[in-house]
């Protein structure tokens, strides 16, 4: 049997960017999903989670990138208050898969460097 070669099209796909958390929730609020930031420091899962809430009460939970929960595990190993680390999660933005509009997540803008970019916390 001969091996059949064709132009490798890659499994990446692209994020829509709908806005930063802030301006997704205005009046509302954001924590950390109870238990998320130990059980991502365990292992136990592969990104942190985070609690919205909208100015009526309601509330969906969203998880971050893993760039991002990296880097806020970092900031937080390092000493950085939570409320530092929430103010910089407010300013992300929540990006959507374009093929499933039910899967949101919180990223650091689009740039030159792929995906991500950095996330400075402070």
């Amino acid at each position: 049997m001969a091996v059949t070669f064709k132009q490798y099209e890659g499994t990446a796909f692209k994020l829509v960017e709908v806005g930063t958390v802030s301006q997704q929730i205005p009046g509302g609020g954001l924590k950390f999903t109870p238990n998320s930031l130990a059980k991502y420091q365990a292992g136990q899962i592969k990104a942190i989670s985070m609690l919205l809430t909208n100015k009526k009460g309601e509330s969906t939970t969203m998880p971050l990138s893993k760039k991002v929960s990296v880097t806020i595990k970092n900031a937080l190993d390092k000493g950085a208050p939570k409320s530092d680390c929430l103010k910089s999660i407010a300013k992300l933005l929540i990006c959507e898969d374009p093929k499933d509009d039910k899967v949101n997540i919180i990223c650091a803008p689009i740039g030159e460097g792929g995906q991500e970019e950095e996330l400075v916390i402070g």
